[in-house]
């Protein structure tokens, strides 16, 4: 995805150095001041602060509406968002932010962090008289089958991009109380490549007549349908930023894959019985992606064994790492990614069945009870070994705590 933001490097770097900040409103100079404040309750990392003095630059001095950060996962874009909220709030009287997401999962992650304004308080964004401000940006999470007072009358907004579809009567609802609302919103998308479909498209066009502000985040730009967003990238903050920082800020990562035939992946279709290879899969794996397959196709349970076998001599090798190095600071979990419900369910059975490993298994249809189970993962108490979920792995499991991933598919497709 082109870099929007090339043309103006140098002017940035000479205005972000400057720490004067030439240029900008007065009540934007003094809140930059505050967020750079070497006593902050928590300094945001170098990269972070970098993101948002982008999308201020972008916004006062260029004048646009619509950015794009490149983050690594892994690289605190939640904090960025929560800064430029603050920031949005403070400096540019927007009392009403659309936080967006693709899955049950990442929603959950930012419930957390903006539940009670915790993002606010734990970094301290908010200026000396305006702290009362965190009572004004109280939280609403949509859920299906509830009334749309929430959005009404909390000051930011959470929940899949699906949840203002228009082909559903919950969407149409939700959608029409934020157009016809009095007051202009910022958007955040979060995992802005992700979902591409007309209606995702067609909602954020409805979202743009009512928006003064749209920021993307995501860790790959590039959308799964080979466009790209509409909005103009800004920042690039990708793996190998991230591993060069000391201490690293994301886990260097090895890839293992075994060559014996012997554990080569191979499926059966179960309402056909057919069967096909790996490499036989890619176009299915696609079509499984775009959610344009139903067919419930399932990894056969003997290279299955073998590949689980695999991965948790590494688990038992990350295992000895934490206890020596981290000094039990975490424990490790495995992670797998399957293609299916189906085939998820039966890692999960043969997880705990042959090897005896406490699984957890997180989808879509996931109940509160298993995605609050999800959100302790890696955290003390928590029983859980391991985690199943179904082509999941790129979007809410930037945890430190997942420190083997087993892909029940090929790496990449041809």
């Amino acid at each position: 995805m082109y870099n929007s933001f090339a043309p103006y490097e140098q002017d940035f770097r000479d205005w972000w150095q400057s720490r004067a900040y030439p240029d900008v409103s007065p009540l934007t100079r003094d809140f930059l001041l505050h967020l750079t404040r070497p006593d902050a309750p928590r300094r945001l990392w170098r990269h972070q602060e970098e993101a948002v003095m982008r999308a201020v630059y972008a916004y006062e001095l260029l004048q646009w509406r619509e950015l794009l950060l490149n983050i690594v996962t892994g690289g605190g874009k939640t904090a960025v968002m929560g800064a430029i909220v603050a920031w949005l709030k403070v400096c540019h009287d927007l009392h009403k932010f659309l936080l967006l997401c693709p899955n049950t999962i990442v929603r959950d992650r930012l419930e957390d962090d903006f539940r009670d304004a915790r993002v606010f308080r734990d970094f301290g964004f908010l200026p000396p008289g305006t702290q009362h401000y965190a009572n004004q940006l109280t939280l609403h999470v949509m859920q299906p089958g509830e009334g749309p007072q929430g959005i009404r009358d909390s000051g930011v907004v959470l929940g899949n991009i699906q949840q203002l579809y228009q082909s559903n009567i919950s969407g149409q609802r939700n959608l029409a109380v934020l157009m016809n609302a009095d007051e202009k919103i910022a958007v955040f998308n979060d995992e802005a490549h992700n979902t591409p479909a007309a209606e995702y498209d067609n909602t954020l066009f409805a979202l743009k007549q009512i928006s003064r502000f749209r920021l993307d985040t995501t860790a790959t730009p590039d959308r799964a349908d080979g466009k790209a967003p509409d909005s103009k990238m800004i920042f690039e903050y990708g793996i190998a930023d991230a591993q060069a920082e000391v201490p690293p800020i994301i886990k260097s990562v090895v890839v293992y894959q075994p060559k014996l035939a012997s554990v080569e992946l191979t499926y059966t279709n179960p309402a056909t019985g057919e069967r096909r290879t790996v490499d036989e899969m890619d176009e299915e794996f696609e079509r499984i992606e775009k959610g344009l397959s139903s067919t419930q196709w399932v990894t056969d349970p003997d290279p299955m064994r073998k590949q689980i076998d695999i991965a948790l001599d590494r688990l038992n090798e990350q295992r000895r790492r934490a206890n020596s190095l981290a000094r039990g600071a975490y424990k490790p979990i495995l992670f797998v990614v399957a293609i299916t419900i189906k085939d998820a369910e039966q890692a999960r059975d043969m997880l705990e069945k042959e090897f005896h490993l406490k699984t957890l298994l997180v989808t879509e249809q996931s109940d509160e009870r298993e995605r609050e189970a999800a959100r302790r993962l890696g955290k003390p108490g928590s029983p859980y070994e391991a985690v199943v979920s179904v082509l999941m792995l790129r979007e809410g499991w930037d945890v430190p705590a997942v420190s083997v991933i087993l892909l029940l598919r090929k790496f990449a497709l041809r």
